[in-house]
C-alpha cells in the first residue's frame, strides 16, 4: 500500500514561505540614504507606511527616518544614528552592523518605488493571512450562527484590497484629458464608462441617460411611483440586453416579475393576482400572452434579489452586489428603497444608517464602474399643500432622514402626483450634476405601472417654472 504523501500544516507553510522581503524592505531604506531628497521620500511614502515593514529594525528605522524628514532636517547616517540613540532605539535596530548594511544595501536609489510595491505586496498577504486565520478562530467558536463571522470576514477582505489598490496617484491634465478624448473618440474602446440610457425619454433627451460610477435617487411619497419608475428603467435597459440587478427590500422578486409581464404583456397588473377563492383573474387569451411573455424571459439579463433579515443591511448588499457584478457584468444595480435598509448594528439611528449608506452608495457605484439608482421616500411636509391649494412640488430638502443623500447622489428624481387620485404627474429633476434642473409632465398608466409622456399643452394650468422649487 503506498503511503499518501503528508500535507504540510498551515505553521510548516508559513515558515516555508515566509511573506516579507528582507532585501526589499533593507533596499528602500538604503535607498533613502543614498538619495536624501524629499521627492524620493514622498515617492516611497505614497506607496507604504511604516507598519508595511516587517522587520523591527527596518519599522523603527522608516519611522525614524519619517520623523527626521518632518523636521525638515537633512537624512544621513550621523544625523540617523544620533536620533536613534536620543530615542533608546539604536540597539533594538541592530546598532552599527544593521545601519552599516542599509548603507550598502543598493548602488543607487533608481529602484526605490520597485521596493517599496514588493513590500507593499508582502504585507497584503500578511494581513490576509491574519484576516484568514482569525476568522477561522471566529468560526469554530461561532456557534449555530455564521452570519457574523462573514461579516467581519468581508468588511476585513474589504479593508485589505483597498490598501492593496494603488489608487492614491494623481495623473496629468494631459493623461486625463487623452482618457476624455478616447472616450469621445472611440467609445468602444475606451476603459470609461458610457452613459446609460433610462429608457424614460424626456431624461434621455435632456440629459443623455445614468453616467456608469454615478448614483442617482428616485424620491417619491408612498404609492406615487417610484418603484414603477425603476422597473421601467430596469425594462429599458433588458431590451438593449445590459444586465441589471433590483435589490428589493418591500417585494418579492416573483411581485416584481409579475409587475414587469404586466408592462411587457399590456395586460392589467390585476389580472396577475388570484382571488380569495384561489380563481386566477387571466382569461385564456391572456394566459397565452403571459406564457409568451414568460418563455421571452429566458433572454432576459435582469436579476432580482430580495434579501431579508441580516442580508438587508447594505455591508450584505455591497457584497452581493460585487459577486453579481463579477459574474454577470452588471451595468445598473436599483436599490428599492434606502430607508428599510436594515441597520449596520441595533443602537444604530435611522439618521446615521441612511447617511452612511447613501455615502456608501455613491463609493460602491465608483469602486464598480456601474450606475447605482437608489430610491428614497420623501418626507410628509412634501404633502402641503400650495398656495393653488394643489400638492405642492417636492424640494431636496424633502428628502427623508439625511441631507447627505442629496449631497452625494449625482442626481435626484423627484415624482410629483399633480392632482391627488389623478393619473397626471411630473419628473422633478431637482438635481443633475454638471446640468440644470428640469420638469417634465407625464401619465401614470397605473394598470401597467408604466410613465407615459402627456403634452403640456392639453394641461393649461401647468407650468415650468421651476426656480421656486429648488430650494
Amino acid at each position: 500500500m503506498i503511503a499518501m504523501a503528508k500535507k504540510p500544516s498551515l505553521v510548516e507553510l508559513l515558515a516555508e514561505r515566509p511573506q516579507h522581503d528582507t532585501e526589499a524592505e533593507h533596499g528602500v531604506l538604503g535607498s533613502l540614504l543614498l538619495v536624501p531628497s524629499r521627492e524620493l521620500f514622498a515617492a516611497v511614502s505614497s506607496i507604504i507606511r511604516a507598519d508595511d515593514f516587517y522587520g523591527d529594525g527596518e519599522r523603527i528605522t522608516y519611522v525614524t527616518m519619517s520623523l527626521i524628514h518632518g523636521a525638515c532636517k537633512p537624512l544621513d547616517i550621523v544625523t540617523l544614528v544620533a536620533h536613534l540613540r536620543s530615542t533608546g532605539e539604536y540597539d533594538k535596530v541592530g546598532g552599527a552592523g544593521f545601519l552599516a548594511k542599509l548603507s550598502g544595501a543598493v548602488p543607487n536609489a533608481n529602484n526605490a518605488d520597485h521596493y517599496a510595491r514588493i513590500i507593499k505586496a508582502k504585507s497584503v498577504l500578511r494581513k490576509t493571512i491574519a484576516i484568514a486565520t482569525e476568522a477561522v478562530r471566529e468560526a469554530l467558536d461561532a456557534g449555530d450562527d455564521a452570519g457574523p463571522v462573514l461579516q467581519t470576514l468581508r468588511a476585513n477582505i474589504d479593508e485589505a484590497l483597498s490598501d492593496a489598490t494603488d489608487n492614491n496617484e494623481a495623473v496629468t491634465l494631459h493623461k486625463a484629458s487623452v482618457q476624455r478624448l478616447e472616450l469621445l473618440e472611440n467609445p468602444a474602446r475606451s476603459e470609461l464608462g458610457k452613459l446609460v440610457s433610462t429608457g424614460i425619454e424626456c431624461l434621455d433627451e435632456t440629459y443623455g441617460g445614468f453616467r456608469a460610477g454615478g448614483s442617482y435617487v428616485i424620491a417619491a411619497r408612498p404609492g406615487n411611483g417610484k418603484s414603477a419608475l425603476m422597473k421601467q428603467i430596469a425594462n429599458s435597459l433588458d431590451h438593449r440586453d445590459k444586465p441589471t440587478l433590483i435589490v428589493s427590500l418591500e417585494m418579492d422578486a416573483h411581485e416584481i416579475a409579475a409587475r414587469i409581464l404586466s408592462e411587457r404583456t399590456g395586460i392589467d397588473g390585476k389580472c396577475f393576482e388570484v382571488d380569495e377563492h384561489g380563481v386566477c383573474q387571466l382569461n385564456e387569451a391572456q394566459r397565452g400572452q403571459v406564457r409568451d411573455a414568460v418563455e421571452d424571459t429566458q433572454h432576459s439579463v435582469i436579476h432580482i434579489h430580495a434579501p431579508k433579515g441580516r442580508n438587508a443591511a447594505f455591508g450584505n448588499i455591497a457584497g452581493f452586489v460585487r459577486q453579481m457584478v463579477a459574474k454577470h457584468g452588471i451595468k445598473l444595480v436599483a436599490i428599492d428603497y434606502l430607508q428599510i435598509i436594515e441597520k449596520a448594528y441595533p443602537n444604530q439611528k435611522d439618521y446615521e444608517k441612511v447617511t452612511d449608506c447613501s455615502k456608501a452608495c455613491k463609493q460602491l457605484a465608483r469602486e464598480l464602474g456601474i450606475t447605482v439608482l437608489l430610491l428614497s421616500q420623501l418626507n410628509r411636509d412634501s404633502d402641503k399643500t400650495g398656495s393653488s391649494k394643489q400638492p405642492r412640488r417636492p424640494r431636496l430638502s424633502d428628502l427623508r432622514d439625511s441631507g447627505a443623500i442629496e449631497q452625494d447622489a449625482d442626481g435626484v428624481i423627484a415624482l410629483h402626483q399633480v392632482r391627488e387620485h389623478q393619473p397626471d404627474f411630473e419628473i422633478l429633476v431637482l438635481k443633475w450634476r454638471n446640468d440644470a434642473q428640469g420638469v417634465f409632465p407625464v401619465r401614470l398608466v397605473g394598470e401597467l405601472t408604466k410613465f407615459e409622456p402627456r403634452r403640456i399643452e392639453d394641461h393649461p394650468n401647468y407650468h415650468d417654472d421651476f426656480s421656486a422649487y429648488s430650494q
